[in-house]
């Protein structure tokens, strides 16, 4: 396996697991949101960016 194609099949697990924890944090209730400080907006946000990359919605 090349290089490059490792590099992207490691971003492409992280990217999974990125949107994995942003759904397990939307699923949460409004309560347990704002006991870790964290709001909606902040998950959409989040989703849309990784690492600096933006993923249009």
């Amino acid at each position: 396996m090349t290089a490059a194609v490792a590099a992207a099949l490691a971003w492409i697990w992280q990217w999974r697991e990125n949107r994995r924890a942003w759904r397990q944090l939307a699923a949460v209730s409004e309560r347990e949101r704002q006991d870790i400080g964290v709001c909606r907006a902040d998950i959409a946000r989040q989703g849309r960016y990784d690492n600096g990359r933006y993923w249009p919605p």
